[in-house]
């Protein structure tokens, strides 16, 4: 049993600041305790100074077969097995560096990230398991023939092969289904302002899921994949985005639903900078020229409509889209967290996106919380979080079930 005394601390929904001490027995928070305490000499105690403790980082939404260069995804397909596999190590290293202690991926490529989950699951948390994080995967996401990432290994046509497609998730024991239901910005040929499934195949999607309890998340840009996603049922959206030919379109009577269901968006706490358009998807620069939008103009806009959302109570969780550009990088879900507070959201509400809301959101009751019982996963960073998130750029350390990661990994 170990002792962390800090003088700040995140627990996943409240800040506290006048000493606090998180008791740690084995793999699991055994209590956190306000002030230092004397716990007796049977308790390690290890004395973190003028640093804030948090829960591990929860990223909804990575690919972690992609390399984070300009245009990552367009590679993976050419990628030998061992490529592959060093492409996923090296992005699992850099998420925990960054504090992330799990991630969600959706979307890989022929179960790559999938048979990775599972040799992880067989292996306890011991020194025989690797330093990463915990991974939840969804497989191939599901995409209509040459549709958004079809070069993933997903493309289905029809009932009958979505019925198959959907089966083959059941089977590997996915922790989601992830479905293309808008074309997307990252594949050539693909149609970002309109659906790619209609309304009666995404209730297929949903109801075959549902049915062996596995819930589906979905890629949404177009408006109308947005609307259709929601009359499915699905669990989850990414992006949400809502765009028209006229630009983003949010009426009040959709920001209403949004806020009354609840429905976690994720990925959508980013959006390219002004000078990654020179590298840009063609999808991109397609998309801003039938919109009549510059970069700036199109960053403010999305920033505006994020602002709106979570002003109405839409929920919005922490998803990066990681690997997929170099704004994107994996390990940089700070720089997404931040758009969130730069639209309006507070540092708790913006921590909370990227912890305990990331956590259930993914269906995780024993992760997102520094509070008895939930996994001791946690990030130290050096100092106190003010008005910005700037602690998160100095991760000091890392524990994942109990046990501080080595320096360096």
């Amino acid at each position: 049993m170990i002792a962390l005394r800090s003088s700040s601390l995140f627990d996943g929904s409240v800040f506290f600041d006048d000493g606090v001490t998180v008791v740690v027995d084995g793999e699991s928070i055994a209590g956190v305790l306000r002030g230092h305490p004397d716990l007796g000499s049977d308790v390690e105690v290890i004395e973190l100074g003028e640093a804030t403790v948090l829960p591990g980082l929860i990223d909804t939404h990575v690919h972690l077969v992609a390399g984070s260069g300009v245009r990552a995804l367009d590679l993976v397909e050419g990628y030998s097995d061992q490529e592959i596999e060093a492409v996923v190590t090296r992005s699992l290293a850099a998420h925990l560096a960054a504090g992330v202690t799990t991630v969600r991926d959706l979307g890989d490529r022929r179960f790559v990230v999938v048979n990775r989950r599972d040799d992880q699951h067989a292996r306890p948390l011991t020194t025989a398991r690797p330093w990463t994080p915990t991974i939840l995967a969804a497989g191939p996401p599901l995409t209509t023939p040459r549709g958004h990432c079809h070069y993933l290994g997903g493309e289905v046509s029809g009932p009958v092969e979505i019925e198959a497609a959907v089966q083959e998730r059941i089977d590997r024991e996915v922790d989601v289904v992830k479905v293309m239901a808008s074309g997307g910005m990252a594949t050539t040929g693909t149609d970002v302002m309109m659906p790619q499934f209609s309304l009666a195949e995404m209730r297929l999607i949903v109801d075959l899921a549902h049915a062996a309890g596995i819930a589906v998340t979905a890629h949404a840009h177009a408006l109308p994949a947005v609307e259709i996603a929601l009359a499915a049922g699905v669990d989850g959206l990414e992006h949400c985005s809502c765009l028209t030919p006229q630009g983003p379109r949010v009426s009040d009577e959709l920001l209403a639903v949004l806020a009354e269901r609840q429905v976690p968006i994720g990925a959508a706490l980013m959006a390219p900078p002004p000078e990654a358009f020179e590298h840009a998807p063609p999808n991109i620069k397609k998309v801003m020229a039938q919109m009549g939008m510059t970069p700036e103009t199109m960053l403010e806009s999305r920033r505006s409509m994020v602002g709106r959302m979570h002003a109405a109570g839409v929920r919005f969780v922490g998803g990066s889209d990681a690997g997929i550009e170099p704004f994107m990088a994996h390990g940089l879900m700070r720089s997404g967290l931040g758009f969130l507070l730069s639209a309006g959201a507070s540092v708790s509400q913006t921590l909370a996106a990227g912890t305990s809301l990331a956590a259930a959101a993914c269906g995780l009751t024993r992760k997102g919380f520094l509070r008895q019982g939930f996994d001791a996963d946690l990030v130290v960073v050096d100092g106190r979080f003010d008005s910005d998130l700037a602690p998160l750029a100095q991760v000091r350390q890392v524990m994942l079930g109990g046990r501080f990661a080595p320096a360096g990994l």
